[in-house]
């Protein structure tokens, strides 16, 4: 089976957690390089000077070894909007890298870990007052 007969799962604003799971797996099995790129953000792309410093190369000095690296992220970028609906685009529309854009709609629908644990406490409390 190829990854183009497995349907992208598209996120419209509901059901977040169902979603998530969905999409990783099938980044995962359409190029699992672009979900590390997801998780860690893009390769970085440098050369090193005479004095061993590094810095980011210039796209115009890029070898065909960079442009894989980099068309990583645009891979990425590219099954994240296509797995994402309407009504979240404008939450994307700035972002630069696969992992921004990743990270952007996490926390919209998931908050930061201390709202996540407030969340669950809150679920606790109303299943064990709903139990008495």
């Amino acid at each position: 089976m190829n990854s183009k007969s497995i349907k992208c799962p598209v996120f419209d604003g509901t059901d977040y957690g169902w979603w998530k799971t969905r999409m990783m797996h099938f980044i995962q099995g359409t190029d699992y390089e672009c979900w590390v790129t997801i998780e860690n953000g893009p390769l970085a792309i440098t050369t090193t000077d005479a004095n061993s410093v590094s810095s980011e190369k210039a796209p115009k000095d890029y070898t065909s070894d960079d442009y894989k690296k980099a068309e990583k992220n645009s891979r990425a970028i590219s099954l994240l909007q296509s797995g994402i609906g309407e009504s979240e685009t404008s939450r994307i529309a700035g972002c630069k890298t696969a992992k921004q854009i990743w990270d952007s709609v996490e926390l919209a629908h998931e908050g930061i870990v201390q709202v996540k644990k407030q969340r669950i406490d809150l679920l606790k409390q109303q299943y064990e007052s709903f139990k008495i």
